[in-house]
Formats: C-alpha cells, sequence, structure tokens
C-alpha cells in the first residue's frame, strides 16, 4: 500500500470538511477575518488533490492487470456508487420526513434524483442531490473515457492524456464554452487533474518519461493560463501533482512506516466515506454544537465539527462502504442466477 498516497486522500478529505464547515458556521460563530480563515478557505481545493490522487491510482491498481473495459468499469462502479446511492437515498429520506431541519423538499424532486443517480445532473446546469456529488460526475466521466479507450486503442493512458488535454485546449477557444453551454462540462480544465496524475502514475510506475503526455498537458495548461490564469488546475492541479509525486515517492522510501503514519492511512482507507458523511452532518453538527455550547470559539467550533464529520464518516465506511463493496464484489463475481440468490442471503444476514 502506498502509505503516504492515502495519508493524502485523508488530509484532502478533511480539508474540503473544515472548508464546508467554515461556510456554514451559525451566525455569531464565524471564524474572523485572518491568515487561519483565509487557508481554510482554501480547503476546497482539496478536490483537485483528490482528482489527481484518483488519475494516479486509477494507473497505478490498472496498468498491467490485464482488465478487459467492462472490468475495469465495474471495478470503479462497486468502488463508488453503492455508497454515494445510499447517501442519496438517506438524504432524500430525511429531507421529505423532516423538511423543517433538511430544507425545502422541491429540491428533491424525481427528475433531480433519477439525474443526480444517473451522474449527469450537469446536464440541467444543477449540482447533483448530494452536493459533493459534482465531483463523483467528473470521476465517472473519466473512468467511461478511460474504459472507452481500453477498447478502442492499444495505449490508453497515453491516449487519455492526448484526448483530455485536447478537449480543454478547444474549450478555451472564445466562444466555446458558452455555445456548449451546460455540456461545457466535458471541456472544463479540472480534467487535466486526472491526467496529471495519470503522468505522475506512469512515471513512478516505469521510472520514465512518455513525452508526449507531459508535453500534450503542458499545452493544454498553457491555454489555460493564457484564458484564466486563475482556473483551479493552475493554482491548485499543479501544486496537487506535485504533492502526490512526492508521496508516492516517499512511500517508496520508507517501507516501514511509523505506527501514525499507518493510522492516517488507515483513515485515508476511509477517506471516501468521510468525503461523503459531510452532506447534511457538517451544517448539523456545527449548528447542535453551538446549541449545546453557545460560548464556543468559533475556530474550536470548526474543530469539533470537523472531527464529528470525520467521526461519522468512519462510521459510514465500517458500517455501509465496506458491507457494500464486498456485496457488489460477490454479485460481479458470479452469474445472474447465482448473483440473485447470493443477494438474498446477504440481506437476509444483516450484510454481515
Amino acid at each position: 500500500m502506498l502509505v503516504h498516497i492515502q495519508i493524502l486522500r485523508f488530509i484532502a478529505a478533511v480539508a474540503v470538511i473544515a472548508f464546508h464547515a467554515l461556510g456554514v458556521a451559525p451566525d455569531g460563530h464565524k471564524v474572523p477575518e485572518s491568515a487561519i480563515s483565509f487557508v481554510l478557505s482554501y480547503g476546497g481545493r482539496g478536490v483537485d488533490l483528490f482528482f489527481v490522487i484518483s488519475g494516479f491510482i486509477i494507473f497505478y491498481a490498472t496498468d498491467g492487470r490485464g482488465l478487459t473495459p467492462a472490468e475495469f468499469l465495474r471495478r470503479r462502479v462497486e468502488r463508488i456508487v453503492p455508497p454515494y446511492f445510499f447517501v442519496i437515498f438517506a438524504v432524500t429520506v430525511l429531507a421529505v420526513t423532516l423538511p423543517a431541519t433538511f430544507g425545502a423538499t422541491d429540491w428533491y424532486t424525481p427528475r433531480h434524483i433519477l439525474k443526480s443517480l444517473a451522474f449527469a445532473a450537469f446536464t440541467d446546469g444543477e449540482m447533483p442531490v448530494v452536493y459533493v456529488g459534482w465531483s463523483l460526475e467528473y470521476e465517472m466521466y473519466f473512468y467511461l473515457a478511460v474504459a472507452l479507450l481500453m477498447a478502442a486503442t492499444r495505449d490508453p493512458w497515453r491516449n487519455i492524456v492526448l484526448l483530455f488535454s485536447a478537449l480543454a485546449i478547444v474549450g478555451r477557444i472564445p466562444g466555446v464554452e458558452a455555445a456548449l453551454g451546460n455540456y461545457a462540462f466535458f471541456v472544463d480544465p479540472l480534467i487535466l487533474e486526472f491526467v496529471l496524475g495519470v503522468i505522475v502514475g506512469r512515471v513512478f510506475v516505469t521510472g520514465r518519461v512518455d513525452w508526449p503526455m507531459p508535453v500534450a498537458v503542458a499545452c493544454a495548461i498553457a491555454a489555460v493560463l493564457a484564458a484564466d490564469p486563475t482556473q483551479r488546475v493552475i493554482i491548485s492541479g499543479i501544486p496537487s501533482a506535485l504533492l502526490v509525486a512526492a508521496a508516492a515517492f516517499v512511500s517508496r522510501k520508507r517501507t516501514h512506516p511509523s505506527w501514525p503514519e499507518r493510522a492516517l492511512a488507515r483513515l485515508g482507507d476511509a477517506s471516501y466515506s468521510i468525503y461523503l458523511a459531510q452532506v447534511e452532518t457538517v451544517t448539523l453538527a456545527g449548528t447542535t454544537v453551538a446549541g449545546l455550547i453557545p460560548q464556543v470559539p468559533p475556530l474550536l467550533l470548526l474543530v469539533v465539527t470537523s472531527a464529528i464529520v470525520v467521526a461519522f464518516g468512519l462510521l459510514l465506511n465500517v458500517a455501509v462502504e465496506r458491507p457494500l463493496l464486498r456485496l457488489s464484489r460477490r454479485l460481479g463475481a458470479l452469474r445472474p442466477a447465482q448473483a440473485a440468490k447470493a443477494f438474498s442471503s446477504e440481506v437476509g444476514t444483516g450484510s454481515r
């Protein structure tokens, strides 16, 4: 296991949680303008780190394994979809049954729920029902593109870099984004963060630079820089790629990590659940703690809120994500008739 990559995943999840906790803190408990609040305001860029890590891990875990496109997609769906669907349904049920606590129910329309389940809320220009799902729509786009290139080309990794670089360049042509409307999603510079991770992964695994890949990304980044130097891939994506590269090579050197490193890596294993857990929880936790302890200092409230969300994420990982992953893998390994029987058995025994 690449321990320090896992640690980065945990750091990215906590950064995003702290960012959201900063934004939804109850009145009277806002963190005042300071160097700390300025740093925390960039916590949302943890998503950029997630994207780069995703590109790296997908290459690292897939290259040379001889997976078919269908097997590749099945593995990604098994990992991503079940916990996400669980959270969508849980949040929807809570919102419909407790509207005073969770807000207006007109957000949870059948169309919006179905679009969110299909990873296609972007086509309506909206955030998914579960707001962190916007990043998962980019993840699924990346997976589908890789699978298609696995089916159509001999070197899907070089070609995904070339394809996403070309799309990002096309998207920077004046008028293209406006013409595409909501479908400008497909040419968003954020897609370059995935291929930055792929490049880092290829260098890490092979020990050599496949020059067409970095040259293509460099051209795309130059186009983005010329169009808008404040784009996230410039400010956060490139530094994230450097962090991932450093973490990967440190993991290779440190073959016997310390127990704190191993503990943080275990938290990194649960980073997906922790990331999903912040939905609604971050607001409820902050409001509840502030209500119980009215004089709690704003910064302490933020720390406690983030800790509660992390704890809830660990619970989600143990009680939901891991059992669903085991069930998905069992079903994926069986023929349809066997899968139906296994599903009935698994449900009947409480997925344990």
